[in-house]
């Protein structure tokens, strides 16, 4: 189950999240990658459940960084970053962060692929696209966002790599430190 969530605050956060996204039409609407493009921006909250039948909000994981993961069975950048996900999962095992991936899958076909397949990350159904589409417009697969503690958006990485390698290298070069810098600071 998924829905955004109610009142006026999560509507005037989804109203300046989507105002912000209206700078990247047409042409441009791949620019929404660019470093800083999203900096800052208040993420829109939502509410679902995980395909483990636990309660999520991004109102809820507020406090904590979060890093959200958008990816579906069939693509195969997705599956490379799988392992180097993992691994993140691990370095910061005892830190005050949420990993969460959000799959544009049925629930019953996620818990299937999952028994055979590790991802650490905490995982929400999205079979309709829900968050992907509607909350978040995410242009393609994998997308990977970091949330400060505070609900902003401060890293953006729109698709994948050809090998594991450079999906290490890259999250090594620009997530790490995203996470890193995110953690070591206070809500304000």
């Amino acid at each position: 189950m998924v829905c955004l969530t109610g009142g006026n605050v999560a509507f005037a956060q989804q109203n300046a999240y989507e105002e912000v996204l209206s700078r990247f039409i047409g042409e441009h609407k791949y620019d929404i990658e660019k470093p800083g493009a999203l900096d800052g921006v208040q993420a829109p909250d939502f509410s679902a459940e995980t395909i483990v039948g636990k309660s999520v909000s991004l109102a809820s994981l507020k406090g904590k960084v979060i890093v959200l993961n958008f990816w579906f069975i069939a693509c195969k950048p997705c599956k490379l970053e799988v392992d180097p996900l993992n691994e993140i999962v691990d370095k910061y095992k005892n830190k005050d962060i949420v990993f969460l991936s959000i799959a544009r899958e049925k629930q019953e076909d996620l818990l299937q692929y999952l028994a055979a397949n590790t991802f650490d990350f905490q995982t929400i159904a999205d079979p309709k696209a829900f968050i992907a589409g509607d909350v978040f417009h995410i242009l393609g697969y994998p997308t990977t966002i970091v949330i400060d503690r505070i609900g902003k958006i401060r890293y953006y990485s729109l698709g994948g790599k050809i090998n594991e390698d450079a999906v290490r290298a890259d999250f090594k070069r620009e997530l790490i430190p995203v996470i890193d810098e995110h953690l070591s600071k206070d809500m304000k």
